[in-house]
């Protein structure tokens, strides 16, 4: 139970990066539960996952979260979004809590039309030291409505000063996760593209890992976490885990989503960056779907912190994140949501991990997992992008390469914000898709000290 609990955890190095942005800051991580009903199949049960900011003198928060189906028929069913909410004191220990959410995803052959599935919800929170749980009700409609509903809402909030030294992590890192397999339960060689992260206590850690498929199984994305042992010799660490989580959608077979597996991965850090060699594997719970994994990660150490911490061997510095609306143009373009992630600087070159979630025109079970290496100089880049698109009707059940060039600027607001604007063409895809589109986003500074 623990280490569950703590894979929940972890999803902040994935989600919720944004909520250290603000100096001296409340933050938030928080679970919760919901049902919609699919007509005609039934209820799909969501387990959601995000963090909230507390603006300063005021019950308004704001955050990002991820919802994916854990109960139901919709294996590899998730999307992706924002979340809105404040809280009313009743009592010393009691909360009115509404919140309204926005999410756009899809996938598992769902009927979920444009993607968007927004939520309403309500609870009342019982608050502990560093801690709620609260009890309320929701409704959802997504897209058309063929999937909408209300039923109980249950959460759960973890309260953190991310400035102030966290109690519940020492080290952090993200890391780009390319994957080969070829030993699976299809019998053929398939890649897979994501991003994953880790928080390390002094010799434990938990873990995250967001992944799609690259090849064969266009369509299949997992979300699954971890809970390990980490050995550590000199600039190398030795560590080995079991993981567990969700995933379907492509040619995986349907199921609830379950999966278990383990892996193991050596590493070898020079200063904040870090080089590692895994292998593992993951297994459905009750399908026939498996696959062995290889995969050579490339990262970014960083440690939770004081903004201008004065301990020895540590600085300042910063970790930065992009939220952005991405738009691919003509009779076959559509709209998406997404998040990147600046895992590496040298000089004028970076290294991004980024993920888009469609949302309008019929396309909500799209959904990118793209690799970016960017050169710039002042306010004006160019850059690569190497990754995976699959899901509603694109590059659905086989290869989903896609290969982006693109151009772009960003234009300081403060030291903390960032705008960003850039033109997207498409160089290459496995399969057909829209050639030109335009992109705009905010980038966030996430202050940390690193080693």
């Amino acid at each position: 139970m623990r280490a569950f609990f703590s894979f929940m955890c972890v999803k902040l190095l994935i989600l919720s990066l944004i909520s250290t942005s603000l100096k001296g800051q409340q933050t938030a991580i928080n679970f919760d539960y919901l049902t919609v009903l699919e007509a005609p199949k039934g209820p799909i049960g969501f387990l959601g996952t995000g963090t909230q900011i507390y603006a300063p003198e005021s019950n308004i928060h704001i955050g990002i979260r991820l919802n994916n189906a854990l109960v139901g028929d919709r294996a590899g069913y998730y999307t992706f979004g924002y979340q809105l909410g404040t809280h009313l004191e009743l009592t010393p220990n009691v909360q009115l809590s509404p919140t309204i959410m926005f999410t756009t995803g899809g996938g598992a052959e769902s009927n979920d039309g444009s993607g968007g599935f927004f939520t309403t919800a309500c609870a009342l929170d019982y608050m502990l030291s560093k801690a709620s749980i609260g009890i309320g009700y929701q409704y959802s409609y997504v897209s058309t409505g063929v999937i909408q509903g209300a039923s109980p809402y249950l959460s759960m909030k973890l309260f953190q000063n991310l400035n102030n030294n966290p109690s519940f992590s020492r080290e952090a890192e993200l890391f780009v996760n390319p994957i080969l397999s070829t030993y699976n339960e299809h019998n053929r060689t398939s890649g897979f593209i994501g991003i994953g992260g880790r928080l390390h206590n002094d010799h434990t850690f938990v873990s995250m890992y967001l992944g799609a498929a690259a090849t064969d199984l266009g369509g299949y994305m997992d979300v699954y976490g971890g809970y390990g042992y980490r050995w550590d010799v000199g600039a190398f660490k030795w560590m080995i885990e079991g993981n567990f989580g969700t995933g379907g959608g492509g040619r995986a077979p349907d199921g609830c989503g379950g999966l278990f597996g383990a892996q193991t991965e050596l590493q070898y850090h020079i200063a904040k960056k870090h080089v590692g060699i895994a292998f593992g594997g993951l297994k459905s719970i009750d399908a026939p779907f498996y696959y062995q994994f290889s995969s050579l990660r490339l990262g970014t150490s960083l440690e939770f912190g004081p903004k201008n911490s004065s301990r020895a061997h540590f600085r300042p510095a910063f970790l930065e994140m992009e939220s952005s609306l991405k738009s691919y143009f003509g009779e076959s373009g559509f709209h998406n949501l997404g998040i990147a992630f600046k895992l590496y600087e040298y000089g004028v070159l970076s290294l991004l991990g980024e993920s888009y979630w469609a949302f309008s025109d019929g396309r909500g079970a799209y959904a990118e997992g793209l690799f970016g290496i960017r050169a710039k100089k002042g306010w004006l880049y160019c850059e690569g992008q190497l990754g995976a698109g699959a899901g509603g009707g694109i590059n659905l059940w086989n290869g989903a390469g896609l290969v982006f060039t693109n151009l772009g600027v960003e234009v300081p607001v403060n030291e903390t914000y960032t705008v960003s604007g850039k033109g997207v063409y498409n160089l290459y895809s496995t399969t057909p898709f829209p050639k030109l589109g335009a992109q705009v986003g905010l980038v966030y500074k996430i202050p940390f000290t690193i080693r």
